[in-house]
């Protein structure tokens, strides 16, 4: 086969030099300008790129550069507008999702975990359920329902509820979802509402009403965690042996001394606080009969905010008297503290405040490690046993310490008073706080507003110890009826006031020396009338590890198992209440004492 190729005439002769350089300028110039365009179309949709994140709302600067850059290799030269706008929405949709993690981990919201389902409205159905039960609860006078924080809510403590109540809805999404819709039936005329457990929304109420009330939560740095058997509590605390005033002043090539900020963490277990209740089945008609009146749930809410939030506020102002007396504490052993003469029961330490042992358990309630802050009473050579106040030990000699005051009360095993026999030695062995002033009540020959005066003064150097350890004193935590004491002080009256103490409501208590001062309010606290605590506030650690929740209704049976026509049901919650070693010397105490009655008895 044969092909023929027909050769113009313009090349029979071939390219001369002009033509070969002409048509290399054009092959250059064509290139030249569609990398041009190429350069000019990549930056083009990469500025669509970054504008559309950058217009992007609820995205902080520096996150919407790390989208921008993390994005900026996909983008080409070849890729149309929608394309371009398309990869950066997906960037924006990211970034929002990033945000919104940041958001509620900070809030502590933990996400996914519990009853986990996918709703447009389930937000709305707790709010419909919420706002049935607190039509009942508005009803209720305020200082019967918030009776912990004198009538009102606190304001500071609606971030952990809110926290605590997320953790709580992501529990129990099912069940919540299952009453709303059994209230939707019943308005309409039919449906029933199950009466095998106590509603859901009952318990939301109770955890949220205890903890909107707690006056300690507002002292303390709180938050949520997981519950798990250890939780580690992370902080920070100035190494004051480190640069300090005057030792930042470095000169050209000299050393510059660190700041001696260190960070450290402390391990701390949880606190279970269980309770059992009490559910007649004239409730559960009222309920299941959709007469949908929660008087009566609501004035069982009110009674279990009222157990669970004295016990929540028992375990905070009792950690930070501890905190207090734990810093700079002295051991002492086998001290001589008299010989009985069979006329007396008390017999006084020669050093006090005494340091309450400290015993930590895990979940089993098996104790870790050994006892901090041991105490031992013998008498006569013979190591006696602690009352534990169940009148259930066996017939003896036992004894049990008036921390604040030093006092040891011996009692038999059904606590009253037990007299030490003639002749019989008393030794203790214990641990006492040198952080604290002991103030003497005793008038002597002063007038009373002159003595408590005095006291002022005494709380005010109190207060510049804790500043002197590079602490804030800005709280102080005494009972209602110290302070009403404390008031007799001239400078509190018109004409003697002085700024800085006064009875405006700064704390609950009003402020003395510039502190705002907190009344502490639970049954059987530690303080008692006796101490005054000063520190800096939100330094001790509240977590809520496990919301408040209840089980399943039992039916009751008395002593010959035969019904009694009620349901049993408990419900529980696990805390965290923790101090770190290294933040307790921004505590101290006052101890008010009577030295006249302060003797063996």
């Amino acid at each position: 086969m044969k092909i023929t190729l027909a050769i113009p005439d313009s090349f029979k002769a071939g390219l001369d030099e002009a033509a070969v350089k002409k048509l290399m300028e054009d092959m250059a110039t064509a290139r030249t300008t569609a990398e041009k365009k190429l350069t000019e179309d990549l930056a083009k949709n990469v500025k669509l790129l970054t504008d559309t994140i950058t217009a992007a709302q609820g995205i902080d600067d520096e996150l919407k550069k790390e989208l921008t850059e993390s994005a900026k290799d996909l983008v080409s030269a070849q890729m149309t507008e929608d394309q371009v706008k398309k990869l950066a929405n997906v960037q924006i949709v990211s970034g929002n999702r990033t945000v919104a993690a940041r958001q509620l981990g900070g809030r502590g919201y933990q996400w996914p975990q519990g009853d986990v389902r996918i709703t447009l409205d389930g937000s709305n159905e707790i709010k419909a359920l919420q706002a049935e039960v607190d039509k009942r609860l508005d009803r209720m006078p305020k200082h019967n329902r918030y009776r912990l924080s004198d009538g009102a809510p606190i304001e500071g403590n609606k971030a952990l509820v809110e926290a605590s109540l997320a953790l709580y809805d992501a529990q129990h999404a099912r069940r919540l979802h299952a009453e709303y819709e059994s209230m939707k039936k019943l308005a309409a005329g039919d449906g029933i509402i199950s009466d095998v457990a106590i509603p859901a929304i009952y318990e939301r109420t109770v955890l949220r009403e205890a903890l909107i009330q707690l006056v300690g939560l507002g002292l303390c740095d709180v938050g949520t965690d997981k519950f798990t058997t250890v939780i580690q509590i992370p902080y920070s605390f100035r190494d004051t042996a480190a640069a300090g005033v005057a030792q930042t002043r470095t000169y050209e090539g000299q050393a510059i001394r660190r700041a001696g900020v260190k960070q450290t963490m402390e391990e701390a277990r949880p606190i279970p606080q269980k309770l059992a209740f009490e559910v007649s089945d004239e409730m559960r008609y009222l309920v299941a009969n959709g007469v949908l009146s929660f008087d009566i749930l609501a004035d069982n809410a009110n009674n279990a905010v009222r157990i669970v939030g004295e016990d929540g506020e028992q375990i905070i102002f009792n950690e930070h008297l501890n905190a207090a007396d734990q810093f700079a504490n002295t051991a002492v052993v086998d001290e001589a503290v008299a010989t009985g003469d069979g006329t007396k029961s008390i017999y006084i330490t020669n050093n006090f405040p005494v340091v309450r042992p400290k015993k930590v358990f895990d979940l089993q309630g098996v104790q870790v490690g050994a006892t901090l802050y041991p105490i031992t009473v013998k008498t006569n050579a013979v190591t006696r046993t602690e009352y534990d106040f169940t009148n259930l030990q066996a017939p003896g000699l036992y004894w049990y310490m008036d921390y604040n005051l030093g006092e040891i009360h011996f009692v038999t095993e059904l606590g009253a008073p037990s007299n030490v026999t003639n002749a019989h030695a008393i030794l203790c062995s214990y641990n006492y706080t040198t952080n604290v002033y002991k103030w003497d009540s005793d008038l002597g020959a002063l007038k009373t507003d002159e003595k408590y005066d005095d006291f002022l003064y005494r709380f005010g150097l109190r207060k510049a110890i804790v500043e002197d350890r590079a602490y804030m004193a800005n709280l102080a935590i005494m009972s209602g009826t110290l302070r009403t004491q404390i008031e007799q002080a001239r400078q509190f009256s018109a004409n003697f006031k002085r700024p800085g103490t006064d009875l405006l409501v700064d704390g609950n208590l009003g402020r003395i020396k510039d502190v705002p001062a907190f009344r502490s309010y639970a049954p059987g606290l530690a303080m008692g009338d006796q101490r005054v605590i000063v520190c800096e506030r939100g330094t001790t650690r509240f977590r809520m590890l496990k919301p408040w929740t209840m089980g399943q209704l039992q039916d009751q049976r008395d002593a010959n198992g035969r019904f009694t026509g009620k349901k049993e049901a408990y419900g529980d919650q696990f805390i965290v209440v923790h101090t770190p070693t290294e933040l307790k010397k921004a505590f101290t105490s006052m101890v008010v004492y009577s030295a006249a009655a302060r003797v063996d008895r």
